[in-house]
């Protein structure tokens, strides 16, 4: 007796395969389409959530730096950024690597940071390092120093990252003729009070914050546009400065122009606090006050800015 085999799958007597109707397809496309509407958002705002995660991080990394910097140079903070002087190789300083000129403040840190700022440091105004930047407008190398939300922001002067120097270390000059005539620096750690309430560095917007976001300009690399995000980063004004006996950004400027905390992350900056802690913050949290066009307005609170809690702008009478 022969015995009966059943019919191999896909076999003429299996019958032929059911296809997908025009309205099923279009179905089904229509899932497709409405899932990827709401991943996309998601997945944009893990990217954010992911970015701005690693600048915390970067911002503690520096925190730690700068109370190595601050243990191996007797007590006394970073200035901003050393004056500009006749020479065109003086003031230097040491930094991870070897001489640079006029460097910031995070470049003065990155020996106590552990980690080179620039590929190839150069010791003189003039100078070109190895990718033809001058050696007053380098860029940071490496991504400790740089913000990843906004990464091509690696310029020295227009840096990522600013620095609370009106009371932590403003090393401008009182006088031109005299080289050791800082504004406000030295600093000594041991003269803030209230460092946990104290801010030292963060996100920087640059001087673009005294025009509204509609007037603001993009971000040049090299440049010195009063309006472009970035321009004069490194410099951090706090809330609350003084047009006439202070100091700010841009004091010299007319217009005069004024930096501040960059809200970045999802409408809040990155901050560092003195004492080693990095959180993010409204610009109101921080004492800022926005104008109707909303550019930063200059008068806010300072309290958190001071180093002794007190609502003051800086000038040359304060005293920690």
């Amino acid at each position: 007796m022969r015995r009966q085999w059943p019919n191999r799958i896909g076999s003429a007597s299996s019958g032929p395969a059911e296809a997908f109707t025009l309205i099923e397809l279009l179905v089904v496309v229509a899932i497709i389409g409405l899932l990827v509407s709401i991943l996309v958002p998601c997945l944009g705002a893990a990217r954010q959530q992911t970015r701005s995660a690693l600048c915390l991080a970067n911002l503690r990394v520096l925190g730690q730096g700068l109370s190595i910097y601050v243990g191996e140079n007797r007590d006394v903070l970073p200035p901003s950024r050393l004056p500009k002087l006749s020479s065109k190789c003086d003031p230097y300083a040491v930094i991870y690597g070897r001489r640079k000129y006029r460097p910031t403040f995070v470049a003065s840190m990155s020996r106590s940071v552990g980690v080179p700022p620039f590929d190839d440091p150069q010791a003189c105004k003039d100078g070109r390092d190895i990718y033809g930047e001058a050696g007053d407008r380098q860029n940071y190398s490496c991504r400790s120093y740089v913000c990843p939300t906004v990464a091509e922001w690696t310029d020295e002067r227009n840096g990522s990252y600013g620095y609370n120097y009106q009371f932590l270390g403003n090393s401008r000059l009182r006088d031109d003729a005299d080289p050791g005539s800082y504004k406000n620096w030295p600093v000594q750690i041991t003269w803030i009070r209230r460092p946990g309430q104290t801010v030292a560095m963060g996100d920087g917007m640059g001087t673009a914050a005294s025009w509204g976001p509609a007037d603001r300009l993009p971000y040049a690399n090299n440049g010195k546009e009063p309006r472009a995000y970035g321009n004069e980063g490194f410099n951090l004004d706090p809330p609350w400065v003084d047009p006439v006996e202070g100091e700010m950004a841009g004091f010299d400027d007319s217009p005069q122009t004024r930096s501040a905390v960059d809200p970045r992350h999802s409408g809040r900056g990155n901050v560092l606090w003195l004492d080693g802690h990095a959180v993010a913050c409204t610009l109101e949290q921080l004492g800022y006050r926005l104008a109707e066009d909303g550019s930063i307005a200059l008068e806010g609170e300072n309290q958190l800015w001071s180093g002794n809690g007190a609502d003051v702008p800086w000038t040359p009478t304060f005293k920690p």
